[in-house]
């Protein structure tokens, strides 16, 4: 049956293929009898328009569905879920760095030369080092000249210093302390040119003991105070002694921002004695209170009194009441106009002379100067960051200011004698300092002083100008140069013998040091004194030393 089906399929296959061959050769035919284009005309007519029928959008809504009960109900509970979590200890490992060696300071330097002269030198600081709570220290301090200007060892001098000190701090209040020695001698080596004499009968030695306390507040507050107190004994090498007993308390208290209630305060007990003076022991006691404000910006001003009771026999009254009062104004940022009006009683004592004046007589007469009023004004600033001025004038009316005048019965001694009038002084000063990074620096100051005395004829000894000036080079970190230069003159002086009246030749000093440093603790140095060999003369008839030179090294530990 299957062999009859793929007949039958075989011949309907064959018929549908001759009855399509057929219908494409007629299609063929009728093409080529209808492909030629008849001629036709177009008409577009542009104002047709197409209208349709409105539509009808009415739809219809659809209804919601009724809502149906869920079953079973749904039901809702809320409850408080306690969740605790275990402690997280994490183990932190900080990244550790090398630890840096902390830098070595050295807080103890000795140095120590010799020069001509016959003068050997010491100065020696030693100190604890990194404690917060206290600090100790030791200075030691030595020079002296075997010869002189004048016949050699009887122009000899020495000084040599000892002090220990020492500061405490707590929490709220510091304490420091000190006790220390002095030594200065010499010889009056200004006794007339070939004089006889024996190195006993002129020689000089002032020796002086002392020791003082003070307590300060450690940090600044609103209540600042010091209070200190000292004792001083200094002997001669004749029978003079003078005992010196000083307490002192400053305090300031601040109220509000830039307004200060100021009080400071001091007492001085003196007691003298010399061959042929016994002295009665003068008293010194001074307050002066103060209030400081700020009235508008850049304008400070203090005003107060200055209380003093004294009792110097040179007086017929001993309570003194002198102005004092201050004024600052900043110009700019770097440049203030200040002054000060105010007096005071100046305190001299036999250490204060000697100190001055080596060759001061013996038994002679002290009291101390009564400043009646003082008036300074000047102006101050800095120019960028590296240079500082300071020029200004103070003018001030004195009396019983002393003077060293030559005894009369020796030339190479100093009475000290008084103007019991009024002096006039005046003094012109200006200064200047620069600094670049401790390379190079310069300091100079100069001062004019003109005196107008009263009952004596001249300002005895005391000079009309004087010039410092100072520069430091550090040269590659290695080699210091430091020097200095000293210039003063207008000084006058009495000879009794021939009542004449000298004047002092100038003085000019320039003094050079060199530092060549081998390492960060030891160091060689070589000092030149009195560079231009003058022999100008301190006071009359006493000149100074010629060309001195030194060499030495230095040590840090």
């Amino acid at each position: 049956m299957n062999r009859v089906l793929m007949i039958v399929l075989n011949r309907v296959a064959l018929t549908v293929m001759f009855g399509f061959i057929s219908m494409c050769a007629w299609s063929q035919e009728q093409w080529e009898r209808d492909g030629e284009i008849e001629d036709v005309e177009i008409e577009i007519v542009r104002e047709r328009q197409i209208t349709l029928p409105r539509a009808n959008r009415n739809f219809e809504k659809v209804a919601p569905r009724p809502s149906e009960p869920i079953e079973p109900a749904i039901t809702y509970e809320f409850r408080n879920l306690s969740f605790k979590t275990p402690d997280y200890n994490p183990s932190i490992r900080p990244l550790r760095l090398k630890q840096e060696d902390i830098s070595k300071i050295y807080g103890n330097y000795v140095s120590a030369g010799y020069g001509n002269y016959a003068s050997p030198y010491l100065s020696a600081w030693f100190t604890t080092k990194r404690d917060k709570q206290r600090f100790i220290g030791a200075n030691i301090y030595h020079r002296s000249f075997g010869n002189g200007p004048v016949d050699d060892k009887n122009s000899a001098s020495a000084n040599t210093e000892v002090k220990l000190f020492g500061k405490a701090f707590g929490p709220s209040v510091t304490a420091g302390g000190y006790v220390g020695y002095e030594n200065r001698g010499g010889y009056f080596y200004g006794y007339t040119p070939g004089l006889e004499t024996s190195r006993d009968s002129i020689k000089q030695s002032y020796n002086w003991f002392g020791l003082g306390g003070e307590l300060t507040n450690t940090k600044p507050a609103e209540f600042n105070y010091k209070l200190a107190g000292s004792f001083g004994y200094l002997t001669d090498y004749y029978d003079a002694a003078e005992s010196d007993l000083g307490i002192s308390f400053d305090s300031d208290y601040k109220i509000g921002d830039s307004n200060f209630i100021k009080v400071q305060s001091s007492y001085s007990l003196i007691a003298r004695k010399d061959s042929l003076v016994d002295a009665n022991p003068r008293h010194l006691l001074k307050a002066k209170p103060s209030f400081q404000f700020q009235p508008i910006e850049g304008l400070k001003i203090e005003i107060g009194a200055n209380l003093v009771l004294e009792n110097d026999s040179i007086r017929s009254k001993s309570l003194h009441i002198y102005p004092a009062a201050n004024a600052d104004f900043s110009l700019s940022k770097s440049v203030s106009l200040y002054g000060s009006l105010g007096g005071d009683i100046e305190k001299v004592n036999l250490r204060s002379l000697s100190s001055e004046n080596l060759w001061v007589n013996s038994n002679i007469d002290i009291f101390h100067t009564n400043k009646t009023l003082e008036l300074t004004a000047g102006l101050k600033g800095k120019v960028g960051s590296r240079a500082a001025f300071d020029v200004g004038f103070a003018a001030a009316n004195l009396k019983d200011l002393y003077f060293y005048r030559n005894a009369a019965a020796d030339l190479a001694k100093f009475d000290v004698v008084y103007d019991r009038g009024n002096v006039q002084r005046i003094n012109f000063f200006g200064q200047f300092g620069f600094n670049r990074n401790e390379v190079v620096r310069f300091n100079f100051r100069g001062d004019y002083y003109g005196y107008s005395t009263d009952q004596q004829p001249e300002a005895w000894h005391r000079p009309t100008y004087r010039v410092t000036a100072s520069t430091g080079f550090n040269v590659y970190q290695k080699l210091l140069i430091d020097v200095m230069l000293l210039g003063q003159g207008g000084m006058k002086a009495f000879i009794d013998n021939t009542s004449e009246v000298v004047t002092l030749d100038p003085a000019l000093d320039l003094n050079v040091k060199a530092s060549y440093l081998l390492s960060k603790q030891a160091s060689v140095f070589v000092r030149f004194d009195n560079v231009l060999a003058s022999d100008y003369p301190i006071f009359l008839n006493y000149p100074v030393r010629g060309f001195q030179v030194m060499a030495g090294i230095g040590w840090s530990f």
